[in-house]
């Protein structure tokens, strides 16, 4: 349904998104579907959309003020509710009730393309844990050409930046820290350089993926005993992991390999801020790719089990990125991307603070973390209400 074209300042509180609703600069507001309320429509006026499309009647010209389901199945227009009348949005049908019961990584996984990526992700990880092994163990090169062609697979499973998320997002919870962490990291570089740098070469996009998937690869000389101990490491203990990124840079400038790869595996751990190592380096001794991979590495780590603490909610890592993480990390390359994973999360069921249980309903473009939360008939903006954050994502 194209809609009806309606000024921000003559919106009506009830009125239904006939379409995606995007900032000036791209960056998505809310869905198609999305009821207006009182704060979503001050949004839009906050964010300088002077128009929407609106769900219409059959006569094209009267506003749809909510859908019901009739007892036949049929949606029914309420174009003028009586005054004080609660309208009921809940589908009436069972079954329909039973699918909406459902959580948006739960019908994302019923899917054939989540089956599909599953797959080609759990193959990519066996095949390159093999690789890594001979090349530790082994001394053999590793075969980056079959891996990227894997990574590209797994790439094309998905249709853009914002799928590849919600694809990763149901996959959290996987074995094998190491090897999925790395899986994960260079296929949020990927992500990165395409939004970052959307002129991107092909053949500089494969180095930045190949990149992320090697960054970690160090790890495979540290003991196994360090790395999945439940309890915090010790600062000897601590020292010794530092080391991954010096036997990392060692294994792959020994092989015939760009030179930014060895490079980012060395200082992705650097920080803008000199807060880093191995070196203390300042943002502008930090090569881009390592800037990128320094954003993916840390978000995949911080969302993700780890031996020693369960993962963090994203939208408690993207508050962190928001304070001390503008200064460590690189806000050309942190912002696009963290705004993506708030567009990822539209629509998705939320824990706040409060211990209610909410949905997602439109990002907040000035702070990600503190989006519009609807719990019930009740709208929560949480830039507004400062106490009130977001706990977990309900899965």
């Amino acid at each position: 349904m194209a809609g009806k074209r309606v000024l921000t300042a003559r919106l009506v509180v009830g009125m239904i998104a006939s379409e995606d609703v995007h900032t000036s600069d791209g960056q998505l507001l809310f869905t198609e579907g999305t009821i207006l309320t009182e704060d979503i429509i001050e949004s839009l006026k906050d964010h300088s959309v002077f128009a929407i499309r609106i769900k219409v009647g059959e006569d094209g010209k009267t506003p749809l003020l909510g859908e019901q389901i009739s007892e036949e199945g049929k949606p029914e227009v309420i174009e003028k509710p009586a005054k004080g009348l609660e309208v009921d949005f809940a589908p009436k049908e069972p079954h329909l009730k039973d699918a909406a019961k459902k959580s948006h990584f739960e019908a994302v996984r019923e899917t054939k393309e989540y089956k599909e990526f599953s797959q080609s992700f759990t193959e990519t990880v066996d095949h390159m844990k093999d690789s890594f092994n001979r090349a530790v163990m082994e001394n053999e090169e590793i075969d980056t050409k079959t891996i990227l062609e894997d990574v590209q697979d797994v790439v094309s499973k998905s249709r853009n930046s914002l799928h590849i998320l919600d694809m990763l997002q149901c996959m959290k919870g996987y074995d094998d820290v190491t090897y999925v962490h790395s899986m994960n990291v260079s296929l949020l570089a990927n992500v990165i350089g395409r939004l970052v740098v959307p002129k991107m070469s092909e053949e500089d996009l494969e180095v930045l993926t190949l990149a992320g998937l090697l960054c970690d690869i160090g790890k495979m000389m540290i003991p196994d005993d360090i790395l999945q101990k439940k309890e915090h490491l010790t600062l000897p203990e601590m020292n010794v992991v530092k080391t991954h990124v010096l036997h990392g840079n060692n294994l792959l400038k020994g092989m015939n390999l760009d030179p930014r790869i060895a490079e980012a595996a060395m200082r992705h751990h650097e920080r803008c801020d000199g807060s880093g190592y191995p070196g203390g380096y300042h943002m502008d001794q930090i090569s881009p790719f390592a800037r990128i991979i320094a954003v993916a590495d840390t978000y995949d780590a911080m969302t993700s089990d780890r031996p020693y603490r369960k993962a963090l909610c994203p939208f408690e890592v993207i508050r962190m990125f928001e304070g001390e993480g503008r200064f460590k990390y690189d806000a050309e390359y942190f912002w696009p991307f963290l705004s993506t994973v708030v567009q990822a999360h539209l629509n998705t069921k939320v824990g706040l603070s409060t211990g209610e249980i909410g949905t997602i309903v439109m990002m907040n473009t000035e702070e990600l973390s503190k989006p519009l939360v609807r719990v019930g008939d009740t709208y929560h903006d949480l830039a507004r209400e400062r106490l009130i954050t977001i706990d977990r994502i309900v899965d």
